[in-house]
Formats: C-alpha cells, structure tokens, sequence
C-alpha cells in the first residue's frame, strides 16, 4: 500500500530542540538534563551530555531521527517535482499497475443471439510491473568537536542539524531530481512519448500546447505507450521546460494555452536546468550496482537538443519511496558516530499514461520506411525454436514503442509472438512472416529461419 508522507517545518530555536528531546528521552536523561529556560542554560546541558557517553548516544539520535527529518523539508535543494511521487510503500518491492481497455461495441444483431448468449468475451486487461531499482547510501560522521560545538551559542544545536542536512538529505533531495529527469530523457529517446512539432516560434509552441492540452482531454490512444484509450484532465496535465526556453514566454500566453489562471497553471508548470545535461558523474556511482537503471548516453543527450516541452499526465511518472532510514554505529575508539542515510526507491513510469513530447522544427519525428531488427538468442528444444529479437533501429523520437504482433496467420501456423520479440517457432516450419507495428503502422517481412543469424540486421519495409 502507498502512502503520501506530509510535508512539515522546523520553526523550533535551539532551546526548543533541546526540550523537545529532553521530553522525550530515558527517565535518567530527564532527571539530569536540565530544563532549558535561557540561552545561558545551553553551555550547562551540554556539560551533563558530554560527561555522560549515553546521554550524547540519545541526544544524537533524537537529534537526527527525530529532529532533522523534519528540517530537511526545508533543506538548502528541494526536488520540485516531488508532489508528483505517488508516496510511500509500506508493504512488498513491486507495483502492479492494471489498466482495463475500454470494451469493443458491436452491431445489436437478433439473429446472432442464441451464438453468442454463453460465448466468453474478454476484457482487454493491461498490466505493467514497477519494481524497486534504486538502493544508495549517504554516509556522514558526526565528531566529539561538532557535538561540543553544539552547546557553545543559542544557535549550536540548529547550526548542527544544518551541517547533517547539507550533506545527506540535500544530497538524496537532489538525486531524486535528477531521478525525474532521467525518467523524461529515457522516455523521450526511446520513443515512450508522443512527439508533436511545436514550430519555430513562441506562437506557433503555444498553438500546439494548447491544441494538444485539449485533445488530452478526449479519450485517445495516440497518446500513450501502449496505445490503450485513455483521457487526461485538464487539472491532470503537467508540462516541463527548460528553464531558457521559458523566459521566452509570457506566463498570461503560457497560462492562456493550458485554458488556466496563473495561480493554478504556476502548480503545473515544471522547470528543468536543461534537457541537454545530466550529472552523469554523480550517477555513476549511484546505479553502479544496478542492472534497471543505466547512464545517459550523449547521443540521448543530443536527441534532447530537439525538446522545447513535455507534457505528462499526473500518473506518468511512478515513483514510489521503498525505504527511508537513517541508522548510526558509535566509533568509541576515535570519538565520533557514523551515521548512514538509506534510501530506496521504486523509480518508472506508466505505458498507460498520456505523455507527449513537443520538438523543434528540425526534429524528424516522421515514422521511418523500416525497422530494423536483430536476432539476440536463439534457443531449441525437442518442439520448437524460441528467436529474441530486439529493435536496432528507430530509437527514437517515433511516439510509441515498436510492438510484435500475434497474427491470425501465425496462430494458425502454432507460431507464439511475445509483444516485446520472443517468438516460439514449430521446429517443422521453414519460414515465418515477422509483423511488428509502431502506433497503427505496420512494418513486415517473410524470413527464413535458415537465414536468421544471431546479431545480423533484419529489415522490415512498412506496409502502405
């Protein structure tokens, strides 16, 4: 089950913080930490603290756990695209997204009735799977000088939650930002958006957002990923821009194009530094360990360089907090405490959601002649041979995902094709005609299975 966490400030003053743990802390700590009434009385709890190595072991932890959770809401880099997170998983590491396709009609015939009376019909049912992906650590040590540092002034102990704040709490606020922006460029390169063309001109951009802001609004399947109809509400749409690109507007014309107010369209509007940069050296060592989440390549980055917007529906972005836990282990030997902010996190974004991405008049965002493919694996057994085959060309900017397509001509032939390219071939058959579309079109060639060579280009010319 998600949660939404709430958002709070940290307004208290030292003497508050003080008290606050005090209140909260072991009956020794109470009978011995005095009440703190005056800025004077500062230097005297941190007298009874340090002289007594648990006494700082509490005040520590309340401190961090307690304490600085609610100060990082108000850390120097807060990720504004936060409120579209979908909150907290108490329970399990994946999310089943289920989408139900609206149903087929069909003609009221009499005739046929007794036929179709107990005949079974399906319901197009959609899922996608979001799994956790992303594990890090943020370390910071806390020493005996900075606990001592703490009692010296009436803004010690704030001063101290500062520090801990700049260094890991900053620090995740910040990955999970660029976390949102990778999400935008890997959906943008593969092809997971719609690409419209925006023009030349800041008119000719606001014509084409509102122009698609109000075609969201009707039930379409030309919009999303896997092609399922689906409608975005106006109060649902959110548009990201870089930060140049958006002094180039008015915020009336901008606010005009989306049919809201200023006060409302400022909630919806979501700036970037850029679409053509990414932090890829802090990333590195964050998904070092990962096998979901990859680097942005520089040919991702040059493809961006044809972005002026993007437009998501709320649900596009699924990203969930799996784990959020700061945990400590006092060092005796040389007087500090390590402290280890860990952070988990379900980051991916729904096939089902409208998204759509408006380019510059330079992008060739025209669905290609071909699609190429290549054989990644081929493997046999006593019955069939199982082909993988993965798309080498387009990548990107094609509004939509290239899909296999189950034919009633392969069902016939007892061929099974897997909608992502795993195709179970009857080891008695010689040939198979291989249909894969993009949107509504469709692209097609009859191969010969003695032929097919693993890593070899296979072209598919489109069906006009």
């Amino acid at each position: 089950m998600a949660r939404k966490v709430a958002i709070n400030n940290l307004n208290a003053t030292t003497l508050d913080i003080l008290n606050v743990i005090r209140a909260n802390a072991s009956a020794e700590y109470q009978s011995l930490v005095p009440v703190v009434t005056t800025e004077h009385d500062v230097p005297k709890v941190g007298e009874v603290i340090l002289g007594h190595p648990s006494f700082a072991n509490q005040f520590l932890n309340a401190l961090v756990n307690r304490i600085a959770f609610v100060r990082a809401k108000s850390a120097l880099f807060y990720n504004p695209y936060s409120d579209l997170k979908k909150g907290f998983l108490d329970y399990g590491e994946t999310v089943e997204e289920v989408f139900v396709n609206i149903a087929k009609a069909r003609e009221f015939t009499p005739e046929k009735a007794s036929a179709r009376e107990f005949k079974r019909t399906l319901p197009d049912v959609r899922s996608a799977f979001h799994v956790m992906n992303y594990r890090v650590q943020y370390p910071i040590t806390i020493q005996e000088y900075d606990l001592h540092q703490a009692f010296l002034n009436a803004d010690g102990v704030t001063d101290l939650i500062d520090k801990i704040i700049s260094s890991v709490y900053t620090a995740a606020e910040y990955d999970e930002f660029l976390l949102f922006k990778y999400l935008i460029i890997k959906g943008v390169s593969k092809g997971q958006m719609k690409p419209v063309n925006a023009g030349a001109t800041t008119t000719t951009s606001a014509k084409a957002f509102r122009g698609t802001s109000n075609k969201l609004t009707f039930m379409s399947p030309d919009y999303n990923q896997s092609g399922v109809h689906t409608v975005t509400a106006r109060d649902d749409q959110y548009i990201f821009m870089s930060a140049d690109y958006n002094a180039e507007f008015d915020v009336e014309q901008l606010a005009s194009a989306f049919n809201m107010d200023k006060t409302n369209f400022f909630g919806h509007l979501k700036l970037i530094d850029s679409f053509t940069t990414f932090d890829n050296d802090r990333f590195t060592d964050i998904i070092a360990g990962s096998d979901q989440i990859e680097l942005v390549t520089d040919a991702e980055l040059a493809l961006m360089a044809d972005v002026k917007a993007v437009l998501v529906d709320a649900e596009y972005f699924q990203v969930y907090d799996n784990h959020f836990r700061m945990s400590n282990t006092e060092v005796s030997s040389g007087e500090y405490w390590n402290y280890f902010l860990n952070v988990w996190k379900t980051a991916s974004t729904s096939p089902f959601s409208n998204a759509v991405v408006f380019v510059s008049n330079s992008a060739d965002i025209t669905l290609p002649n071909t699609v190429t493919l290549k054989c990644s694996t081929i493997t046999s057994d006593a019955n069939s041979n199982i082909y993988a085959f993965d798309v080498v060309e387009p990548t990107a900017l094609i509004g939509g995902v290239v899909e296999f397509v189950q034919t009633e001509d392969a069902t016939e032939a007892g061929v099974a094709v897997q909608r992502y390219g795993a195709v179970t071939i009857p080891n008695t058959a010689t040939s198979f005609t291989v249909d894969v579309k993009i949107g509504a079109q469709h692209y097609t060639a009859e191969l010969t299975l003695a032929d097919i060579v693993i890593d070899a280009d296979i072209t598919l010319n489109k069906v006009v």
